[in-house]
């Protein structure tokens, strides 16, 4: 019995952690917008309407930013899988958001303030400062509730040993979008989203942090698949050919004509 003391205070204790369910949710305090409401007007959406892929078919050069900077390494390791991708520039947060590596104010990677927002627009000059032809924006989380109804249970000390009171199921996702630099075109949004893990477990079961990294790998993989793929058709796209332009309106006055010849021989006034 001595020896399950301390299995018994580490229970507890689990049990009062798990209470509450968590979200990972990188750059929490940063508002991202495709395009800011106030900077759109109807010249924007000309552009956007004459805007048209323009994909190198030889060498591309890729910026990327993340809103999730722990992938970062993995995602730059996945875009070099790509297609014809050459080289790869990361956007820093330092550059959009000013963010540091190291917030300031607390030790947890989320700095108070006020939140930051992020246009396409600054991406977009920021990739093109670095000289690149392709922009990718990757947004990735997960959510899980920590606990299910029978934590009830739990206020007792043997039941923390046996019941099944934590929920380790994930809810994860990952997107991209894919965006030209020189004139904001959008090649393509993809997404793929996961659940695993057991609405129901004791506290030896796999964690729900277990099942959040075995997620990402398999997020990972679908979102370098559905990329590889997009990068692939865009690549093989044929350039549209431009309309001719329309012929000129027709002359409301018509066409000058010249008069009718004389008859042969009527003599002509002077």
């Amino acid at each position: 019995m001595p020896r399950l003391a301390p299995l018994a205070l580490c229970a507890v204790a689990l049990a009062a952690l798990t209470g509450c369910g968590f979200s990972y949710t990188p750059a929490r305090n940063t508002n991202f917008e495709m395009d800011r409401e106030a900077e759109i007007d109807d010249e924007d959406i000309r552009k956007a309407f004459e805007a048209r892929p323009q994909m190198p078919a030889g060498a591309i050069r890729l910026a990327y930013y993340t809103l999730d900077p722990e992938v970062a390494g993995d995602l730059e390791r996945a875009f070099g899988r790509l297609p014809g991708v050459t080289s790869i520039y990361r956007i820093p947060s330092l550059l959009v958001t000013g963010q540091r590596r190291v917030s300031e104010g607390n030790g947890n990677g989320y700095p108070y303030g006020p939140s930051a927002e992020i246009s396409l627009k600054k991406l977009r000059l920021l990739a093109a400062r670095a000289n690149t032809d392709v922009l990718v924006i990757v947004d990735h989380g997960y959510r899980n509730l920590g606990a299910n109804p029978l934590v009830a249970t739990t206020a007792l000390l043997l039941p923390v040993l046996f019941v099944p009171f934590i929920d380790t199921e994930v809810k994860g996702y990952v997107e991209a979008f894919v965006v030209d630099v020189r004139n904001g075109y959008l090649y393509g949004h993809v997404s793929e989203e996961d659940t695993r893990g057991e609405p129901y477990a004791t506290i030896y079961a796999k964690s729900a942090k277990d099942y959040a990294d075995e997620q990402w790998i398999d997020l990972q993989q679908s979102l370098q698949k559905q990329l590889a793929k997009l990068v692939e058709d865009e690549r093989a796209r044929k350039p549209t050919p431009s309309a001719p332009p329309p012929p000129p309106p027709p002359d409301p006055a018509g066409p000058l004509t010249a008069p009718p010849a004389a008859p042969p021989g009527t003599a002509s006034e002077p």
